[in-house]
């Protein structure tokens, strides 16, 4: 019956690893390739609790959960965030068009998650019908939970249960046990008895087998006696009651020696001696119950969206006696952004497999960019955990949100529970980094601990990081994580031993009070980028030292070609810190429900930008170098913006209101109103969003914006903006939805006399289908 068994699982796991093979086939072949910007939006997960299926939806850069609305339950719901990771670098958020699916689950109904939503720095989750729900941010500065009942008929969690010792019988009081039905004979009860004893135990209910199985064995002798007393003892067995499986088997032995089963039996007391023997008996710690589990699901999406745009710039100068004026009109994008998103998943009881495929193409049609084309894979792994004895092993293109790990990366990590509250993790890779002609890798360890107390959790890691033989990073640091009920608390610091300094301190907290009211707030200091030793590598570093290189040598962009050109680790090292700027931000905000239909939300904070001069024009070539990489166009004004920003300008103080509503102008519609009121040493802006979206008709939706800028730099530099935008989505099908946008940006500047009005325009049309 072993053997038999051990067949059985080796064809079962064959099945399996066939299945995900072909999972892995099919993405191979219709693999698309990826987009010039970098994506915003990871994965989501349905993660069922006790009461809730939480949905984790996780985001490739830290985030600040700021607001949400509704706060009633709804089929719609938007969450508005902040991206701190692309405010310390000056970049623009990205805004091509981002979609996750919900994987296939019976918990929740099937939704939608994108970004952007209504020109906002918001995130939108469509399901397809109401839910009650109610959002926090998770526990890795990186991720929001939104949790949702349990629907009616969905079986609750194993109970968690601790096998050895056992109490000397199980409850009676637990097990609802049938009594002998009237004109029903015993062998007849007992059978009835052992056939529902299988079905609990196939369900790994054991207890309750147990119990059924003792009551046939209280029993005048029956039929079903025998098969009772082996079941019993398999029964026990497997709920890791080792030392009374013993007693059972040997009690079958005693009554049954020349049985059919006896040999059975046999093999079942040595298995069971062995590992008494191997002190498997001893008091083990409580762990979760695997249910029989047989899944395999493939799901995901693909769309391709044409992107299209236009500037006319006409200047004139006023200060000349006859105005000469200039016209000039380039075509600033035209260009196809295929991306399909993939998951393969396989579910085989503790094992949960998974093969993971993110990849976008960009095909740029502009000449003069030079065929610009891109092709990027986000995320090609493959996952494989195992629930009861909680390991976890991932390996390929994976994204490092946690343990000291700078972003994307290539390489392996592995996860193992060693207790309930401790998991220890090892990973090893190599950033995934474009236009760069150098490989930085890297190697790491950190502990989960949690959680403590039912509301405590952190992690404490090492990184080491290096460039070849030269050590570019190596950190310490950790997390310290709270959440309890309205109450979460996320907090990081990151040290840098190689350089003894600090590079990131922060901590940021949430607070939903009983009348309603969401507080939150935010102390942040971090080097901006990180503090790594390629920092170094700007012409700012060694243009200035025209004594080392040698005249005409082009400027070096790896470290090893530094060292050739005469550079020490020393001096690299000191220029990493002369070009690493430091930011410093403060933010206290609050949101509340004022009406039925309106929720009201502001926060005020301040920026502060430190560092030498060289620091601030490194930053501001690194900002370009982004900017290119991520298909960001950059005018002039915003790189004086940025610029003005990182040249030690002091405080910069920002005011932020917005009101949000439901049903306002159309039925079921949402609305937002967001004015912006921002100063400091060198520059002052001020904005107003008006923004509205609606369902005119069951498979339509429109999505409408107004955004009014001023913009007053450089005390000579004045600018004026409106951007109308206009998206339309039909869902042509169950799981295929078109979707086409027009935009349009007048901006009036006045700078030292020169007027300019730029205007241009830029559209969008494609579709998507689900998988």
């Amino acid at each position: 019956m072993q053997s038999s068994l051990i067949v059985l699982e080796t064809l079962e796991n064959m099945n399996t690893l066939k299945k995900l093979y072909a999972c892995g086939l099919l993405i191979c072949i219709f693999m698309p390739s990826i987009s010039l910007a970098e994506p915003i939006l990871d994965k989501v997960e349905i993660i069922q609790t006790a009461t809730e299926a939480d949905i984790h939806i996780d985001f490739q850069t830290q985030i600040r959960y700021l607001r949400h609305s509704p706060t009633k339950d709804a089929s719609r719901i938007q969450i508005f965030l902040e991206f701190p990771e692309y405010q310390s670098l000056g970049l623009a958020i990205p805004t091509k068009r981002e979609f996750i699916n919900s994987p296939p689950t019976k918990l929740v109904p099937a939704f939608t998650v994108n970004f952007p939503d209504q020109k906002t720095n918001t995130i939108a989750i469509k399901f397809k019908k109401p839910v009650k729900f109610r959002v926090t941010p998770d526990s890795s500065g990186r991720g929001i939970i939104v949790h949702v009942p349990l629907p009616k008929g969905v079986a609750p969690l194993p109970k968690v249960k601790v096998l050895e010792p056992m109490p000397s019988a199980v409850d009676a009081g637990t097990v609802d046990i049938p009594g002998l039905p009237e004109g029903m004979s015993v062998n007849e009860y007992a059978n009835k008895l052992v056939a529902e004893s299988r079905v609990a135990a196939g369900l790994g209910d054991y207890p309750k087998a147990i119990e059924l199985l003792n009551t046939v064995l209280n029993l005048p002798f029956a039929t079903a006696s025998e098969d009772a007393q082996e079941l019993i003892g398999v029964a026990r067995e497997k709920n890791g009651e080792l030392s009374k499986a013993k007693a059972e088997y040997e009690q079958y032995l005693k009554l049954y020696p020349e049985s059919e089963g006896a040999k059975r039996v046999r093999q079942h007391l040595s298995r069971v001696d062995a590992d008494l023997n191997a002190g498997k008996g001893a008091k083990q710690e409580a762990k979760k119950e695997i249910q029989e589990i047989h899944e395999t699901t493939v799901f995901g999406s693909w769309d391709q969206y044409y992107y299209d745009a236009h500037s006319h710039t006409r200047s004139s100068d006023n200060r000349s006696a006859t105005h000469p004026s200039d016209k000039k009109s380039t075509h600033d994008q035209s260009s196809l952004v295929s991306s399909i998103n993939l998951t393969a998943r396989s579910r085989q009881n503790q094992y949960d497999s998974k093969i993971v495929f993110r990849n976008r193409q960009t095909m740029d049609f502009i000449p003069s960019h030079n065929n610009k084309n891109s092709d990027r894979t986000d995320a090609a792994y493959v996952e494989v955990a195992n629930k009861e004895v909680d390991y976890l092993v991932r390996l390929g293109r994976q994204n490092g949100n946690s343990g000291g790990v700078l972003g994307r990366f290539d390489g392996a990590w592995l996860r193992y529970g060693f207790t309930p509250h401790y998991r220890i993790n090892v990973v090893a890779g190599t950033l995934d980094e474009f236009s760069v002609d150098y490989r930085r890798h890297f190697y790491g360890i950190n502990l989960d601990i949690g959680p403590i107390a039912e509301s405590w959790s952190g992690n404490i890691f090492f990184v080491n990081q290096e460039v070849k033989d030269i050590t570019d990073r190596r950190a310490v640091g950790g997390e310290l994580r709270y959440f309890s009920g309205g109450k979460s608390l996320y907090s990081l610091i990151d040290y840098d031993t190689l350089y003894n300094r600090v590079n990131i301190a922060m901590a940021q907290g949430n607070l939903q009070t009983e009348g309603g009211t969401n507080f939150n707030a935010l102390i942040d200091h971090r080097k901006s980028p990180i503090l790594t030793t390629v920092n170094s590598l700007t012409s700012q570093s060694f243009l200035t030292q025209a004594g080392v290189l040698r005249p005409g040598a082009p400027v070096p962009t790896t470290l090893n070609r530094a060292l050739r050109h005469g550079f020490t680790e020393t001096e690299l090292r000191q220029y990493a810190i002369d070009n690493t700027l430091e930011t410093d931000t403060v933010l206290f905000g609050a949101t509340r429900q004022v009406t039925p239909r309106w929720q009201l939300g502001g926060d005020i904070q301040v920026n502060r930008t430190t560092g030498t001069p060289g620091a601030s024009a490194s930053a501001v070539e690194l900002y370009k170098k982004r900017a290119l990489e991520n298909g960001i166009i950059l005018t002039d004004q915003d790189i004086t913006n940025f610029t003005n920003s990182v040249g030690g300008s002091g405080n910069i103080w920002t005011y932020h209101a917005q009101a949000v509503g439901t049903d306002t102008l159309f039925k079921d519609d949402t609305s937002v109103i967001s004015a912006t009121y921002s100063t400091g040493k060198v520059s002052h802006s001020q904005s107003i969003l008006f923004s509205n979206g609606f369902a005119p008709a069951e498979k339509w939706r429109i999505d409408s914006s107004l955004q009014l800028l001023r913009q007053d730099s450089d005390p000579s530099t004045l600018s004026y903006t409106i951007s109308p935008t206009v998206r339309a989505s039909y869902r042509l099908r169950e799981k295929a939805t078109l979707e086409a946008e027009i935009r349009f940006d007048v901006d009036n500047t006045e700078s030292a006399g020169v007027k300019t009005r730029t205007v241009r325009d830029a559209a969008f049309v494609g579709y998507r289908i689900d998988i």
